[in-house]
């Protein structure tokens, strides 16, 4: 173990840093974030090969083996896919995806979901007493669109679920103090967040910064959740010089994984 805090930690196996919720590991949710110690996604100069080694690592870091990976062909909307049995979606290298999804939901056990990210926002949900998790990809289109709260949604309709017995991880993401946008971005985010206090700051005549942790937190109490069990990573993509990051590196850019298996 590298670095404890109130509600993460980084563990390290073979030379390579993970992210993990103690708080998610002891209620039997496996999980984790990668860092910029490896590349799960073909953005950069690493192969397929190195990909699906990528993710061996990280199936042997949680001690699972999987029926099936499941990951989601991102395309920064609110559309989230329910896993009813290992056979679902498209058959790839890597196991099998669902074109135009956002997050992924399931209650059974032996799947394996990612979801991939660099400055977007990770979010995990898990039902305690229904035994259900989501796993969600929240672009700041996303973030828009309030895919947060269709996962609650979805979990309440499709499974029962009751938000109080939800546990939220929100992740890694561009931090508050990196995220610049100008005024037409700031906009959007002011005609559907405006009266939520202190999300959007003016830097200058020409940049806002807004904060996608504290929105998607707000719209997951809106939701229905307690407080007490939303948990923030304190950690900007852009800031964390162990994280990747596209605004920072740009074109040299990887991605990240957001893993959650039950």
């Amino acid at each position: 173990m590298l670095k404890l805090t109130m509600n993460y930690k980084i563990e390290i196996k073979d030379n390579i840093r993970y992210i993990i919720v103690p708080r998610l590991q002891e209620l039997g949710l496996k999980h984790l974030f990668t860092t910029k110690d490896m590349d799960i996604g073909l953005t950069t100069n690493d192969s397929a090969e190195d990909v699906a080694n990528n993710l061996k690592k990280i199936l042997d870091f949680l001690e699972v083996d999987p029926k099936v990976f499941c990951s989601t062909q991102q395309t920064h909307s609110k559309n989230i896919t329910l896993i009813e049995n290992p056979n679902q979606g498209i058959e790839y290298e890597f196991g099998r995806y669902f074109p135009d999804s956002d997050g992924l939901i399931t209650d059974k056990a032996n799947i394996a979901t990612i979801t991939r990210f660099a400055d977007c926002t990770p979010i995990v949900l898990f039902d305690i007493n229904k035994k259900v998790f989501a796993n969600i990809h929240s672009g700041w289109k996303g973030t828009l669109q309030r895919i947060g709260a269709n996962g609650v949604d979805l979990m309440k309709e499709s499974y029962g679920s009751n938000p109080k017995d939800i546990i939220a991880v929100i992740g890694p993401t561009i931090g508050n103090c990196d995220f610049e946008v100008d005024d037409d971005v700031a906009d959007q985010f002011k005609d559907e967040f405006g009266y939520m206090s202190n999300i959007i700051t003016k830097k200058d005549d020409i940049k806002s910064l807004i904060d996608l942790q504290t929105i998607n937190k707000n719209i997951l109490l809106e939701s229905g959740l307690l407080i007490e069990n939303i948990e923030v990573i304190d950690l900007s993509t852009v800031a964390s010089d162990f994280l990747h990051s596209f605004r920072r590196d740009k074109g040299k850019f990887g991605l990240m994984g957001s893993v959650v298996v039950m």
